[in-house]
């Protein structure tokens, strides 16, 4: 059988500790406080300043890339334009829109106006010669002479 032993338990007493003189809390420095204070407003304030440069940054690039693909984009439509313009000009579809649209016919027989080789009564008089005619009658005058003398 097992029997529980009894256990004997002495009860001491209490020992007291004296108890130290209390201390006083310390005085707050308030300065101290205050310039800490300063001084973190101071750090977010330039933390603030330097969060908005950077954004600034940014969004100056991405409105350059934006300016840039605009431009391209004007570009490439001004090239296409510009290859329009060629078509309309060209003198095969000119031809063509005349003579189907508008109902004109190609000249069986071109003339061409010429002022070099022909003879009118007012060049033969010399009433309307230029100065280049002139200066080109002096020349061949001095050519003629210069043949001569040799």
């Amino acid at each position: 059988m097992l029997v529980s032993r009894k256990q004997d338990w002495m009860v001491q007493d209490e020992i007291v500790v004296p108890s130290l003189p209390t201390k006083s809390t310390p005085k707050v420095n308030k300065n101290l406080r205050s310039k800490c204070l300063i001084l973190a407003a101071t750090l977010a304030v330039m933390a603030m300043a330097v969060t908005l440069q950077s954004e600034y940054i940014v969004r100056s690039g991405y409105n350059l890339v934006q300016l840039k693909a605009q431009a391209a984009k004007l570009e490439k439509e001004n090239e296409l334009l510009r290859l329009d313009i060629a078509k309309l000009k060209s003198p095969q579809r000119i031809q063509q829109i005349a003579t189907s649209q508008l109902g004109m016919v190609m000249p069986q027989t071109v003339l061409y106006a010429s002022s070099i080789g022909q003879s009118s009564p007012e060049v033969a008089s010399g009433q309307s010669k230029t100065i280049t005619d002139k200066v080109v009658g002096i020349f061949k005058a001095g050519t003629a002479e210069a043949s001569k003398g040799r």
